[in-house]
């Protein structure tokens, strides 16, 4: 009976899985576009939005309601025609849904519009994973497992779909406050939380109009809210029957409206607080500027976290975690209300054809994935064409629904006179009654022996269809198609680079990489084996390296970046270098700098330590030395670049000498 409606919890979670989801890993980058700070890029964005969604609201409860009238039992007289109960024909009719209403031409444009938006997204969704986790990956390998479960998605009702979002939500909301709290602990000195003069410095310096169009990009990441065109009504006919079968009064249909409503802006409200707290944590992190050039600024900001004990080397996985489950619940949501559409205008025409879904969906994606203008081209067509559309058309549906209601009344004073024959029409229903009866019975009965076979038939295929297919998935997912043992991994422990002024782009890399063979009996440091290579850019050097020692490298397990005093005095190679660095995700963004004017030769062959093992020892004095060296030091590559786009007159480094025999460690000018 209730297979279409959703309880008042399951709206607020529904409204806020779908509005927070989509761009929760992007939405800073949007904030900081065009070199502004955010701050008036989210004021905007919460007028933008608040006006939004009070638009949906007001238009879909008109709809309901204009719906609700044009079919009520006092102007028909059908009641009283056919002998219908009244209270079963008004819970009845209250129960259609949003797709029932809308005109055949609207119902085509709806249908589009969410499949072109399904479409893109799961681009982005298969484009995330692969760039920040799964490079050397194929791109179909990554989203044929989540494609056949969106089209699973599909064979389900809303009241289904809204328990399971129910049930996620918990995992969803404690996963992201772990992120956050994490962030605000771990990041440590990486925060710049700044000062009263330089917050209002920053505010006062962004160009409120790129502000405007800023926080317009940013509504559109939350553009999944017009789906409270279809979770509205549902969660307002919930309880409409009692248990006399009696429609509720007007009093009590008012307030449960209002209850709807708080429900809606409390969920709202929330996505709002989650979208600002990434905002802040991303452009004080990692500032304005390189907010804004990263596509997934929070995974950036989360992989800079530094936690005692080392118990998670990258604790971006807790963002992307909920990242994926809100993406998959918008991914769905845009699949299922266009497929309820599609199921109305078809009248249960092709019900059964999920295939040709995940086809087109899968297909559609790989060729986005091929030509990445059709990307940019939806990036467009979302700002201005995509969502303009979705506030048009509830305009359109309810003018449309107001000239039904003109046309209705006008019909009503004709039917006045047919009903002069209403006694004449009970007596022929009375003698067709039992006939009628009968029929219905036997088509029940032969309906049901249909659907019964109907039913085994689908059961038999689709299982047939899920053990083909998921086996040979589940196998794949296990990776031991590209099984790599641990002794044919090349993990880089140090790196120390140079810039010679004799050789034009060309930088000379000193490479540590584990010994794993020699590492018995050892506690703390790993011995390490050095490489030389001459190269102009990391492409080049990894490409060199793997012809000279093959394998895999590992570039996560980095401790240190050694920068040579030629590469010092070129700023600009330096800048480059570790621009390159920061734009390839397989490479830790926690990596030390220092100087150090030492040879590589000698500094690789300190005598106290194991051989090679110089970058795990400064990493530890460093760590070992932080309350000594107090004051702004530009640690990672991060840190240093965003010290060089504030324009900072000094950047301080570590600085490495050799005493002794010994490794020190100082501080010191570039």
């Amino acid at each position: 009976m209730y297979e279409n409606k959703i309880s008042a919890r399951q709206l607020r979670r529904m409204i806020f899985i779908e509005t927070f989801g989509a761009g929760a890993l992007s939405i800073p980058a949007f904030a900081c576009y065009k070199e502004q700070n955010g701050f008036w890029s989210l004021i905007f964005y919460g007028v933008f939005l608040t006006g939004t969604i009070a638009f949906f609201i007001i238009f879909s409860g008109k709809i309901s309601e204009e719906n609700f009238e044009n079919r009520k039992i006092g102007k028909t007289g059908l009641a009283r025609d056919a002998n219908i109960n009244v209270s079963k024909m008004q819970t009845r009719l209250k129960s259609i849904n949003f797709p029932e209403v809308l005109p055949q031409p609207i119902k085509f444009v709806y249908m589009i519009r969410f499949f072109i938006n399904a479409v893109a997204l799961f681009y982005f969704f298969g484009k995330t994973i692969q760039t920040v986790y799964m490079p050397e990956s194929s791109f179909l390998f990554i989203i044929f497992p989540a494609a056949i479960l969106l089209c699973y998605s599909l064979y389900t009702t809303l009241q289904k779909r809204a328990r399971f979002l129910e049930i996620i939500f918990p995992w969803i909301i404690t996963t992201y406050f772990i992120a956050v709290i994490l962030s605000f602990i771990g990041i440590e000195k990486a925060m710049q939380i700044g000062n009263a003069g330089e917050f209002w410095q920053g505010i006062l310096s962004d160009n409120i109009f790129r502000s405007m169009g800023n926080g317009y990009l940013m509504l559109l990441c939350s553009s999944p809210i017009e789906f409270l065109l279809f979770l509205r009504s549902a969660a307002e006919e919930r309880g409409t029957e009692t248990k006399n079968r009696k429609v509720e009064d007007k009093n009590n249909k008012e307030g449960k409206d209002d209850k709807a409503i708080r429900d809606i802006i409390t969920a709202v409200a929330g996505a709002i607080l989650c979208n600002v707290l990434f905002c802040f944590l991303s452009v004080r992190t990692l500032g304005p500027t390189l907010t804004s050039q990263s596509e997934w600024p929070v995974i950036k900001m989360m992989q800079l976290i530094r936690m005692p004990g080392g118990f998670l080397e990258r604790f971006d996985i807790l963002p992307i975690i909920f990242w994926i489950l809100c993406m998959m619940a918008v991914l769905s949501g845009y699949l299922y209300y266009g497929w309820s559409i599609f199921q109305t205008r078809s009248r249960g025409c092709l019900k059964n054809f999920l295939g040709i879904t995940f086809v087109c969906l899968v297909l559609l994606t790989c060729v986005v994935e091929k030509h990445t203008l059709l990307w940019t081209f939806y990036l467009k067509y979302k700002a201005f064409v995509d969502f303009p559309l979705s506030l048009i058309l509830p305009l359109v549906v309810w003018l449309f629904k107001r000239q039904k209601d003109f046309n209705y009344q006008e019909k009503t004073e004709k039917d006045k006179e047919e009903r002069k024959n209403i006694a004449k029409y009970k007596e022929d229903k009375k003698i067709e009654k039992s006939s009628v009866a009968k029929y219905k019975e036997d088509k029940e009965v032969k309906e049901n022996s249909i659907a019964k076979y109907r039913n085994n038939k689908q059961a038999k295929y689709f299982a047939g269809i899920t053990l083909l297919i998921f086996f040979p998935i589940l196998f794949s997912l296990t990776g031991c198609q590209r099984l790599t043992d641990v002794e044919e991994k090349n993990y880089i422990l140090s790196m120390y680079v140079d810039y010679p002024a004799d050789e034009e782009n060309a930088y000379q890399f000193w490479i540590a990489r584990a010994n794993l063979s020699e590492m018995e009996g050892q506690s703390d440091e790993i011995p390490c084996q050095i490489t030389k290579i001459e190269a102009r850019n990391l492409q080049q050097l990894e490409e060199k390296y793997l012809e000279t020692v093959p394998g895999k490298i590992e570039w996560n397990h980095i401790y240190t970046i050694f920068l040579g005093s030629g590469i010092a005095a070129n700023k600009t190679a330096c800048t480059r270098l570790l621009k390159e660095w920061d734009n390839e995700w397989q490479k830790s963004p926690n990596v030390l700098l220092a100087l150090c004017p030492e040879n590589p030769k000698e500094l690789y062959k300190i005598k106290n330590i194991p051989a090679g093992a110089a970058g795990q020892e400064i990493n530890l004095l460093a760590e070992q030395n932080k309350e000594k060296y107090s004051g702004q030091i530009c640690e990672t590559p991060i840190d240093y670049l965003r010290a060089k786009q504030q324009q900072e007159d000094k950047i301080t480094l570590y600085r490495v000498t050799i005493e002794n025999g010994n490794l020190k460690i100082m501080t010191d000018e570039p």
